[in-house]
């Protein structure tokens, strides 16, 4: 067993915050945990679409709030080098993708996931720059958040393309 492996061992799955980190198992069980976390995290967003934008940016601060402390907790236990095992940012900018989205706009949640996943393998400028000036459990989720983002504006251009001028998405 290597090193990194044996790390591991030390996240506890009766505390909460090592549990939500790794997405509640999805982290250690799958070979591309963002991809799974991302996809599982669709259902939820389907209905984080349905709530006004104040009640949005409020639960996606104190989202924020929460993964970072997660991942603090997880990263000072298992290294940096094991950041992939985390799952908790992928939640983070799937809810960020969605953010501007309107309840009756679902197909466009879906559109907003390949976007996402596409973003986060591609890892787009600045990333790494901003990556190498935070501290490594920070670096985690903002890189998520950011794509969240990006995602958000890309989705809603492809919504504007497609619905030609007429498409708001919660604007």
């Amino acid at each position: 067993m290597s090193d990194q492996d044996e790390r591991l061992t030390y996240l506890n799955m009766a505390n909460p915050m090592h549990l939500f980190a790794v997405g509640f198992g999805i982290g250690l069980k799958f070979k591309k945990p963002g991809t799974m976390a991302s996809l599982l995290m669709l259902p939820l967003c389907l209905l984080f679409i349905q709530l006004s934008i104040l009640i949005k940016i409020i639960l996606l601060l104190f989202f924020f709030g929460i993964c970072l402390l997660a991942c603090k907790s997880v990263i000072d236990l298992i290294g940096y080098e094991n950041k992939n095992k985390i799952a908790c940012d992928e939640f983070l900018g799937m809810l960020v993708s969605v953010m501007f989205l309107n309840a009756d706009e679902w197909f466009m949640a879906v559109v907003a996931f390949f976007v996402f996943r596409f973003f986060a393998m591609m890892h787009p400028f600045p990333i790494s720059l901003i990556q190498k000036k935070i501290p490594p459990f920070c670096s985690v989720v903002v890189d998520d958040f950011y794509c969240g983002l990006l995602t958000a504006l890309t989705t809603w251009i492809i919504g504007m393309i497609i619905f030609s001028n007429s498409y708001t998405a919660g604007f």
